[in-house]
């Protein structure tokens, strides 16, 4: 069934198209018609133009995200200016407490894992990877992003859908939740995300930013542990770390004057 969304330029088109194989893994031609609602000669060019740049690839008549997009997102990750900061001091948190740590990032209203460090048992357990998107609402590293936003942004948070029996559903709770987190500048879940995992959060910076996405908190990092082992222990590194990242990180590289426009 077509969305009805086709967009009236070529960037829009291929943005649908992106967003449609992403969601699916792999489409046809006419799926991607369909999921679209490009014409199909439009969507037919552009398939065979974003394959020729390695944006996708086509395997018989099926089209997949390609190596292109993987290549640019695994530098992307590995050579921004924010992730060579936070990077070695999440590798000495991971060290430190022996845990699984992540970086994240706020995306409307899901949290977006930007890095994750920890292996072993337990880093199998905690089932999040690079890139994996997740409702804020529901652990705490995404609490702390939305406690960084507007009350505006908060009302505007309609449906609360669970992960776990213990996820907040409830809207005031979550506000009171959010209220909580502002004044303690760390968040806490407890197997709301997943079952048997708990975390703490806490928001990094990179000091006063002009940015697109209107988001004042730059990335946030969180240490998950067994339920049983979420306590003040961890809560002392993790805020430590953030506060050593967020020193380093300002002022922000990217609003000094370089003389351009």
């Amino acid at each position: 069934m077509s969305t009805g969304r086709s967009g009236d330029s070529t960037l829009d088109r291929v943005d649908l198209i992106f967003g449609a194989v992403q969601e699916h893994g792999y489409l046809t031609l006419s799926e991607v018609v369909e999921h679209t609602g490009i014409p199909r000669s439009s969507a037919h060019r552009l398939l065979t133009r974003m394959v020729r740049m390695r944006w996708l690839l086509r395997v018989g008549s099926n089209y997949e995200l390609g190596v292109r997009l993987f290549s640019l997102g695994t530098e992307g990750l590995r050579n921004h200016w924010f992730h060579r900061i936070a990077y070695p001091r999440l590798r000495e948190l991971h060290t430190r407490t022996g845990y699984v740590v992540h970086l994240a990032y706020l995306d409307g209203t899901e949290a977006m894992i930007w890095d994750k460090l920890g292996g072993g048992a337990f880093g199998a357990a905690v089932p999040t990877r690079i890139g994996m998107h997740r409702p804020a609402h529901q652990s705490a590293v995404g609490k702390v992003l939305l406690a960084s936003e507007t009350d505006e942004f908060i009302a505007g948070i309609r449906h609360l859908a669970p992960s776990t029996s213990r996820t907040i559903t409830d809207l005031d709770l979550l506000h009171g939740e959010i209220a909580q987190v502002r004044e303690r500048r760390f968040a806490v879940d407890r197997a709301e995300s997943f079952n048997g995992v708990g975390c703490v959060a806490t928001p990094v910076l990179a000091g006063m930013a002009d940015t697109s996405d209107g988001h004042t908190t730059t990335a946030a990092i969180s240490i998950c542990a067994p339920v049983a082992r979420i306590d003040q222990r961890l809560v002392v590194p993790l805020l430590a770390a953030a506060a050593d990242i967020t020193r380093h990180a300002s002022p922000n590289p990217m609003m000094e004057n370089r003389g351009g426009v």
